[in-house]
């Protein structure tokens, strides 16, 4: 494995015709050799996995070596596409610590493929679709640096579309374990994250039987580790919504393998404060997984989830507007159409699923 890259310049990157702005034409401001102390800047490594994504991947490798980091460690594991991706890959390959393209099992297990080559001290992944913004890692060696007891720290993320443009902020808060299991609330933009090894060396790597919620899984593992985690306020990624997307294009599984998570989660020992949330954390699984199933148009399956996430927590009948998901699902098919855009018109869409919607129509 080679050493640690020496940031490109952006006159040093190849020419991308048509493209402009972060970061094709622009750049993150260089940190500079060393820390304010007169000390060495920690190093920075960082995986993209990838597979057949070659239409977002030029924009996520730049956005990685545009950060003007000099001490960047930076591995892309491809999982042995075939589509044009391995051609930018190499086109970029002299500024990358290592990368591959090979059949792999998954999502997390080629994150763990670089994690095993990652030499870094703070680490974190990009994947394909997604971009940092500039300056990204500057501001997350900035807080590590001031705050040595914090293991893991996130900032804001936009959602980007298909084409890059804004769809708006992806809401952010202050990370409250019991309250996101009990709520399944995501609250740390991946992309956003960034941890230190100590994490690795405590609870180990990525789980490879998870497809959709490995990162939830790792956050949840930390705080049970009882590793420290911090929010920043600035914004650090771009998370890209588009029809091609796992959480876009499968509906229901992401949220039965969370259903599935819940059931393995609680089988293991917990402290107080998370063992007594086992029925409200099964509900509200039960209940997203309702809801999908809703939208697919599964309205027995809908039914169902949604009677037995009923069962594990009643008080969330009305909490989670259950009720109504559950009557409409009751009707006749053209009622449930009528019932839905008389929703539509009231009430309007939340903007997430608006966008999600209108990207998945993309053609």
């Amino acid at each position: 494995m080679r050493p640690a890259i020496r940031y490109p310049r952006l006159e040093d990157l190849p020419a991308v015709p048509g493209k402009t702005g972060w970061p094709w034409t622009e750049a993150s401001p260089p940190v500079g050799e060393g820390l304010p102390d007169g000390g060495s800047w920690p190093r920075v490594s960082l995986v993209t996995p990838s597979f057949n994504q070659a239409e977002f991947l030029e924009e996520a490798i730049r956005s990685v070596l545009l950060q003007g980091y000099p001490n960047l460690d930076y591995i892309v594991i491809d999982g042995g596409s075939t589509d044009s991706s391995v051609e930018i890959i190499r086109k970029y390959r002299q500024w990358l610590t290592c990368w591959t393209s090979e059949p792999d099992r998954g999502q997390s297990h080629a994150i763990n493929k670089g994690f095993q080559r990652a030499n870094g001290e703070i680490l974190g992944w990009l994947n394909s679709d997604d971009a940092y913004c500039p300056g990204a890692v500057r501001a997350a060696v900035d807080f590590l640096e001031l705050h040595p007891d914090v293991a893991l720290m996130y900032g804001g993320a936009d959602m980007i579309g298909l084409d890059g443009g804004m769809l708006g902020p992806i809401p952010v808060e202050d990370f409250d374990a019991p309250v996101c299991i009990a709520r399944h609330r995501y609250i740390i933009p991946q992309p956003a994250a960034f941890f230190r090894r100590e994490a690795i060396e405590r609870i180990g790597l990525l789980d490879e039987r998870l497809n959709y919620c490995l990162d939830w899984d790792y956050w949840m593992r930390m705080a049970l580790a009882g590793l420290k985690v911090s929010r920043v306020p600035q914004t650090l990624a771009r998370c890209r919504l588009h029809p091609d997307a796992k959480t876009v294009r499968e509906l229901i599984g992401p949220h039965e393998e969370m259903v599935t998570w819940v059931d393995g989660f609680f089988s293991q020992p917990l402290p107080p404060g998370f063992a007594g949330l086992e029925r409200q954390s099964r509900s509200r699984a039960l209940l997203n997984l309702g809801r999908q199933h809703f939208y697919a148009g599964q309205y027995a399956s809908a039914r169902q989830a949604v009677l037995r996430g009923i069962s594990q927590c009643p008080g969330n009948l009305l909490r989670d507007r259950a009720f109504l998901l559950l009557a409409i699902s009751l009707l006749p098919k053209p009622a449930i159409t009528m019932a839905l855009r008389l929703k539509r018109l009231w009430f309007g869409s939340p903007p997430a699923l608006e966008a999600r919607y209108r990207a998945a129509r993309v053609t």
